[in-house]
């Protein structure tokens, strides 16, 4: 058995974080996400403590996770390579905004209204959960009061530093197992 220092988790969702940086719309790409609870709805972010969307969150405390289709890929690799210190990447996307200027991007697959509810530090990073004040699904992506899943194609990522699409349906929650 092979081990590693790696927190080896298979695939990652990439999301758009989405902020407002003294009146400059930022978005940074990040894999350090993932859902901390359903009722009430709240998500956890991690993100370096330099960076300018921490700056954006520590300021305002709200702010957007922007899930893109793979067609955005070119976009949202950019912005994980580059700093909106350097570069604005607020061009790249068609913006709405929403709950106090909070940036959400247009035709992103879900995004998420998020209000900073805590943060700690662990070293150089900074973990911030979030509550999601509101969801927003593209239009084609919902009909009838129900989520498309099967037409949903995001980015995903690998620790082998590949992007993969969503797989296909593989079973249902909660029924796979009964027949054990």
């Amino acid at each position: 058995m092979k081990t590693d220092l790696k927190p080896l988790l298979h695939p990652v969702p990439i999301v758009l974080i989405g902020t407002t940086i003294k009146d400059q719309v930022n978005y940074t790409t990040i894999g350090d996400v993932a859902i901390a609870g359903m009722n009430p709805a709240l998500i956890m972010i991690s993100l370096h403590a330099d960076h300018l969307t921490t700056e954006g969150l520590l300021e305002h405390g709200l702010f957007s996770v922007n899930t893109p289709d793979t067609s955005m890929l070119s976009k949202v690799d950019y912005c994980g390579m580059v700093s909106g210190r350097d570069v604005d990447k607020s061009s790249l996307f068609e913006t709405i905004y929403d709950l106090e200027k909070t940036p959400y991007i247009n035709n992103a697959v879900f995004s998420l209204i998020c209000k900073v509810e805590n943060s700690m530090q662990v070293e150089h990073r900074i973990i911030f959960v979030a509550k999601v004040l509101k969801t927003i699904v593209r239009d084609d992506l919902y009909t009838n009061d129900t989520i498309l899943y099967n037409n949903i194609s995001t980015i995903l990522y690998g620790l082998n530093n590949s992007y993969y699409d969503t797989g296909k349906v593989i079973g249902t929650g909660y029924k796979e197992g009964k027949n054990l």
